[in-house]
């Protein structure tokens, strides 16, 4: 490549750092960021005389999901173009270096073989892909459970406005015989639901978290590729931030496989990609349009193209520490192999943004550093969360990786990951993220995430005895908690609270005339919701302390009000649902704060 006018010194520095790593020269000198991925590839090219292809290069004859992911990840592809067929090389890896030798000496004809820099592959193998690939995307673990996805198990509520209207009127013509067995029935429902969630939360609240990872400085040449995904959607305002913290990664960038999967059609997301361009070796993957357009169906896509033994996830906004890739990987090396996923804390660093971001980090802190790593202290199912989840790739795919008809298929996937034998743990890694600043955005946000905990209990619920048998007394009871139980009081709790109220303000919740009986039973729901007011307070004052600021404990005291929120979410989310719109993706807009204040 010097011979060809290319400067000799960064040819230089990459073979003495691709020692160091052992790792191939070609892919340290593109990790490096000194050149646009096109000259890199052209110089190659012109070295060792061989055509360099572009993304706008014909494609050639269409091929199947299968071949598209054979394609990617061994960086060769078989394809026919202008009546010959040849080979096209991805310029990455070792397969680079025995073509540079075997071509050494050789006529430049390049007849037989071409080479394209790592996007420029993956945009012909997207396109020559096309459909095929959107459907397999689509399909999911439809393709080894189908019984365990939304598409599947959610039609039940395609037409459920018959039998809704049906129950609602079993209700209230039983309502209208006998008023009082009918109350006092669902009351004692929702009260044992409320008894059984403090008890649980209360259980997380005293388990010590056990997820601290000494980090060892190994030798980097033992570092396997780590593939990273991030599923952008209108994505321009964060697409500068974001990019910057994917390239200081504290991981060898020529170790890292990182894919940006955008939908055909985005061109806010593609715009700020080409005036914020990537460094040389991060793909664009433009997935072809198909099934519904989520993100779980962009990252079924990057699954298949995944090259790394170790894939992470990670939202637009996301703001990872720096190292959390390593000690990831640490703690997949001191556990079983059975082992499938690593879950990051997540925290909120838009804090100066109002009451509704201060929330969001109350709520964050006390479900990410204290529920979660309680939950994996106890060896119990975790419903993931949708970001910096890290996991070992060949235990992905075995599971089938993300449902794409489920709207909150993290939480979906954390449970099904335990039901077919798999194991969650944590790190004590954080990725700052940016909360919502206004009602409006937040409730449609939280809407989608309570309509995906109701559909993931449908669909694993519709097998409750197999689920059951599989997990164990605890782990299933545990699992139906964090994912059923909080979708179920999230509903309860503002219909428990307004009647309260109403029986407060009108004088009938004291005004007890059934005898000590009755009095009773009104004295344990009061207590019940002192109760859960206290785990609730309880969790969240552990979560400030250990994560702070020491300013948000002021915030724990308004928490009841934005149950309040969460309810009217859940009540929206159940209609959704109801009038069958379980897969609607209710999008939310980042880069909207200019607070965001990541700790260094």
């Amino acid at each position: 490549m010097a011979a060809e006018g290319f400067p000799l010194q960064p040819l230089i520095d990459a073979a003495r750092e691709a020692s160091r790593l052992r790792a191939a020269p070609f892919d340290v000198l593109m990790a490096a960021g000194g050149f646009p991925e096109y000259e890199l590839v052209a110089a190659l090219a012109r070295a060792i005389g061989l055509e360099a292809l572009g993304s706008d290069a014909p494609a050639g004859d269409p091929i199947d999901a299968d071949q598209f992911a054979l394609a990617c990840r061994t960086g060769v592809m078989r394809f026919d173009a202008d009546g010959r067929a040849r080979l096209l090389v991805a310029a990455r890896g070792p397969a680079i270096g025995r073509l540079a030798s075997f071509r050494r000496g050789r006529p430049a004809d390049g007849r037989r073989v071409a080479i394209a820099g790592p996007r420029a592959f993956a945009d012909i193998a997207v396109r020559r892909a096309g459909s095929a690939l959107a459907d397999r995307a689509s399909l999911g673990p439809g393709a080894i459970a189908p019984e365990l996805t939304a598409a599947v198990s959610m039609p039940v509520f395609d037409q459920p406005r018959r039998e809704v209207a049906l129950a609602a009127a079993a209700v209230g013509v039983a309502a209208a015989f006998a008023f009082d067995m009918v109350f006092f029935a669902l009351a004692a429902i929702a009260g044992l639901l409320f008894f059984a969630m403090n008890l649980f939360r209360f259980l997380l609240a005293m388990t010590p978290a056990t997820d601290d990872v000494a980090l060892p400085r190994g030798d980097d040449g033992d570092l396997p590729i780590y593939t990273v995904l991030v599923g952008l959607a209108f994505e321009g305002a964060v697409v500068p931030g974001l990019l910057d913290a994917l390239e200081t990664l504290d991981y060898p960038a020529a170790k890292l496989d990182i894919k940006l999967l955008i939908e055909e059609g985005d061109h806010d997301t593609l715009g700020a990609l080409a005036r914020r361009p990537p460094r040389a070796g991060i793909e664009v993957l433009t997935l072809p349009p198909g099934g519904p357009k989520t993100k779980p169906r962009a990252l079924n896509a990057g699954l298949l193209a995944a090259r790394g033994t170790l894939l992470t996830v990670f939202d637009a906004e996301d703001r990872p520490e720096p190292d959390q890739l390593r000690r990831a990987l640490e703690v997949f090396r001191r556990n079983r192999p059975d082992l499938a996923c690593v879950q990051a804390r997540l925290a909120i660093d838009n804090l100066d943004d109002g009451w509704l971001a201060r929330q969001f980090g109350v709520e964050y802190a006390a479900l990410f550093d204290v529920s979660v790593p309680a939950l994996a202290t106890l060896g119990m199912p975790i419903p993931l969360g949708g970001t910096s989840n890290h996991f070992r790739t060949s235990a992905l795919r075995m599971v089938g990786g993300w449902d794409a008809s489920n709207v909150t298929e993290d939480a979906d996937l954390g449970l099904r990951l335990s039901r077919l034998g798999w194991r969650t743990t944590t790190v004590r890694s954080t990725t700052w993220e940016e909360a919502t600043t206004s009602l409006w955005p937040w409730l449609k946000q939280r809407t989608r995430w309570m309509k995906g905990f109701m559909v993931t209990a449908v669909v694993h619920g519709r097998s409750g005895v197999d689920l059951a048998s599989r997990l164990g007394p605890a782990r299933f009871v545990s699992a139906s908690m964090a994912v059923a139980g909080v979708a179920l009081t999230a509903l309860a709790y503002p219909v428990v609270v307004v009647g309260l109220l109403i029986g407060g303000l009108t004088g009938s919740l004291f005004a007890v005339s059934g005898g000590l009986t009755e009095a009773a039973f009104v004295g344990v729901h009061v207590a019940n919701l002192i109760v859960g007011y206290a785990t609730g307070l309880a969790c969240g004052w552990m979560g400030v302390d250990r994560r702070g600021p020491a300013r948000l404990a002021l915030d724990l005291f308004t928490m009841p009000i934005y149950w309040l929120l969460v309810g009217v979410a859940a009540w929206r989310a159940l209609g959704q649902i109801v009038y069958g719109s379980s897969t609607r993706w209710e999008k939310t807009v980042h880069g909207v704060s200019s607070r965001r204040r990541t700790p260094t």
